[in-house]
């Protein structure tokens, strides 16, 4: 969202191997809940607009816990572009 949609995040995909141990760590970290989600202004070129509607990471948060992994988390925050 932050760049526009110029570069794409992936997936986190793990190979497990059964002989081998794997320790995984996670990590928690984001803005303050109320802060505003939206593509960088230094980012957009000219009158270009935003592929995506201004949220914040709150909405995104429930957005993602009440989904799959395997769903578009930003679904909900795209904009229909008319053609």
């Amino acid at each position: 969202v932050m760049t526009n949609g110029r570069f794409k995040s992936v997936k986190h995909r793990v190979v497990a191997n059964g002989t081998t141990s794997r320790v995984s760590m996670i990590y928690f970290g984001g803005p303050p809940l109320s802060e505003k989600i939206a593509p960088l202004p230094s980012l957009m070129q000219g009158e270009e607009d935003s592929l995506y509607k201004e949220f914040t990471w709150f909405e995104y948060k429930k957005s993602a816990f009440n989904s799959r992994l395997s769903d578009n988390r930003l679904g909900l925050f795209e904009k229909i572009i008319a053609s």
